[in-house]
């Protein structure tokens, strides 16, 4: 299960990111991930409980958002979606002399963060 691995790049990176702000308290994260990794979202998100534990991201939600495949046609420059992303080809030419321009991507996006001034009040 390659799940684990990236689970824990997540984790990994917003738990480095939250030293930044040490007095503030992470309220839920976002993360975009490219259709081409197959991830499935109920593992990450069991692999995210388990990794978390006595950590501040404990409790805190993840959003995952599947980023679509998208590729740029390097013969007639048309660029968008794909009817299968096992196979890229342009769907205006059929060629398969193409660039993928995204949906093989994982990025935290969003790490929502709670500050000191937001809990007084």
């Amino acid at each position: 299960m390659h799940e684990a691995n990236f689970t824990e790049q997540i984790v990994s990176t917003i738990l480095n990111e939250l030293k930044k702000y040490p007095d503030d308290r992470p309220r839920g994260a976002k993360v975009l991930v490219g259709e081409m990794l197959h991830l499935v979202p109920e593992s990450v998100h069991m692999h995210y409980q388990l990794l978390t534990r006595g950590t501040p991201l404990e409790g805190i939600a993840l959003d995952l958002v599947e980023v679509p495949v998208k590729i740029r046609c390097n013969h007639c420059g048309t660029e968008g979606a794909v009817e299968d992303h096992h196979l890229l080809m342009c769907t205006a030419c059929s060629t398969m002399n193409v660039k993928l321009v995204s949906g093989n991507e994982i990025w935290v996006e969003v790490v929502e963060l709670e500050t000191k001034e937001q809990k007084v009040s």
